[in-house]
This record gives structure tokens, C-alpha cells and sequence, in this order.
């Protein structure tokens, strides 16, 4: 592809997904499905950014598009930067208005409102004078999608690639070094999906059957284990019940009278090209559920 670029990293966030060169980065993420942000960097100075907001009807995109770029002019003139300007129908994105301005950074994008989904996405590329904004900017926004065609959203960032279905909605994130936990739910049922780094170091104090039931979640869960493989991987899976008492009276009620399952079902295992350890974990969901967002992880 031009200037190097091999847009073969998928990045999802609340349904919006993109392809970034392997060695982008996710900065910033933020806000829900109805409205949203997402950055990634390259390890130079180009930036994508996808902004998003959710409507219930068409929007006059191109009022939206001039209340954005006099927001971006403002704030250079605050910076007491020159800027400069212009929109046009774009002929690379269909549907679209492309814009391209320069103030401090050139910046190339687009804003459309999807026919099927209604979001209004806001996306661009930015970048010093020497870099091929314009370029970039048509080879990674050309791989943008806003909405699911097969009823499962995109999650993908910071090492971690799966699909869930659309219908769960992100409740708790967690981003430290060398870990992330990204928590979904729906009515009762709830996922987890974890990923560590370092996984070399990890094991050489414990076995993968220890650590996933002393360092894992599962240490508050009575678990059966039994060990087995996810894609050729080690693997360890597990079902079980929460050993807290007062969960007595919610499973007594969710088994009998709202007749939900109680189990809990999971697997962790250890992707060595990768050196990093998984985990998926169905709160009161099924096992179909389970091995088909198993499935989808892509951990390497």
C-alpha cells in the first residue's frame, strides 16, 4: 500500500471499528454508544480520531460539520495559529462531506450520518506538514464501519480483539499496565474479558491451573476446572458458583422463580505467540454463549 502503511490492525469501540497499521496505538477512548470518541496514534506524528453521536432522525450534517470546524477555528485563534479551510462533496467516501483544513496540523475527514444506524461520525487524520494526510487519511478511513452488519460489535484495543453481541452494553473498563478488563451486560447476564501481558514472568511462578484459580477472579468462585486447549492454546475451563452468602437468596430466586441459570462458566488460557493469558467469563449466560465469544478472540 502507499507509504508503507498495512492497515491489517482492526480497532473497535461501542460499535465503531477501523483498520490501523500493527504498530498504532489506541490514546483515547471515551463515552458510549449513543456518543462517543476514539484516537489512535502512530508512532510518528499522523493521528486518527473518530468522533460519533447517536440521532434519532436525519441531521443536517453540513450545519454540524461548520459548528465543528468554527469550534477547531476558535481554538487556533486562541493559539493565535492561521487557519484555513474548505468542504466539499467527497468523492472517496460515499455519502460523505469531506473537509480539509490546516492550522497547526494538517487534517483531512469526513462526516456522514449512516443511512441504516443514523450515527453521525465525525473522522479525520492529522499530521505535520511533511506527512501524506491526504493519503493516509483515504486508506484508513476507507475501512471505517459505524454499525454491525451481523448483529455482533467489534471490541479491539490495547491487545485485546473479540465480538460481542450488540445488545450488551460496556458497564466497567479497566486499563492498567500490562492488563485490561472490559465488562458487559445484558438484563441478568453478564461478561467479562480480561487480558494480561508478561505472561512469561507470570508462569514461572505459577502453573496456569494456579493462577487461574488463586489470582484470577475465579479465587471467589466454588470452581470446578478441568485443563484443556482454545486454539491449540492451554487452556483451563471453569465452571462454578459465587462463594459470597448473600448471593444465596438472588440464585434461589433467579433458578426457581425468574428460572435464569446460576452457573458461571469460563476459560483462561495463555497465548504464547502473543505472551500474553485470557480470559472469558458468562455470568448467568449459556455455554453457547461462552465458546462463541471464545471463538472470537483473536489473541495473536
Amino acid at each position: 500500500m502507499k507509504h508503507g502503511l498495512a492497515p491489517e490492525q482492526i480497532v473497535g469501540w461501542q460499535g465503531v471499528s477501523l483498520r490501523v497499521p500493527p504498530d498504532w496505538s489506541v490514546t483515547g477512548f471515551q463515552g458510549d454508544a449513543k456518543e462517543g470518541y476514539l484516537r489512535i496514534d502512530s508512532p510518528g506524528t499522523l493521528v486518527a480520531e473518530v468522533r460519533w453521536a447517536q440521532a434519532k432522525k436525519a441531521v443536517d450534517v453540513r450545519k454540524r460539520l461548520d459548528d465543528y470546524l468554527n469550534m477547531v477555528e476558535r481554538q487556533a485563534k486562541k493559539r493565535k495559529v492561521p487557519f484555513t479551510g474548505r468542504i466539499k462533496p467527497s468523492e472517496d467516501w460515499q455519502g460523505a462531506l469531506e473537509f480539509n483544513y490546516r492550522a497547526d496540523r494538517k487534517v483531512r475527514g469526513f462526516i456522514r450520518q449512516c443511512p441504516h444506524c443514523r450515527r453521525v461520525v465525525i473522522a479525520q487524520v492529522s499530521g505535520d506538514k511533511d506527512d501524506a494526510v491526504v493519503n493516509v487519511a483515504t486508506q484508513l478511513l476507507d475501512t471505517l464501519q459505524d454499525h454491525s452488519e451481523d448483529g455482533w460489535w467489534t471490541w479491539a484495543l490495547l491487545g485485546l480483539a473479540m465480538r460481542l453481541p450488540e445488545r450488551f452494553v460496556l458497564v466497567k473498563s479497566q486499563v492498567m499496565s500490562g492488563y485490561l478488563m472490559l465488562q458487559f451486560r445484558n438484563r441478568y447476564t453478564e461478561v467479562s474479558v480480561e487480558r494480561w501481558g508478561l505472561a512469561d514472568v507470570t508462569l514461572k511462578r505459577w502453573t496456569l491451573e494456579e493462577w487461574a484459580l488463586q489470582a484470577t477472579e475465579w479465587k471467589r468462585i466454588r470452581a470446578q476446572h478441568m485443563l484443556g486447549e482454545v486454539e491449540r492454546h492451554p487452556a483451563v475451563h471453569l465452571t462454578g458458583l459465587r462463594r459470597s452468602p448473600t448471593m444465596w437468596l438472588r440464585r434461589k430466586v433467579e433458578r426457581i422463580v425468574l428460572r435464569r441459570p446460576e452457573e458461571i462458566r469460563g476459560v483462561v488460557w495463555h497465548c504464547e505467540p502473543s505472551n500474553r493469558i485470557y480470559s472469558v467469563r458468562v455470568e448467568r449466560g449459556t455455554q453457547e454463549l461462552l465458546e462463541q465469544i471464545v471463538a472470537s478472540v483473536q489473541c495473536h
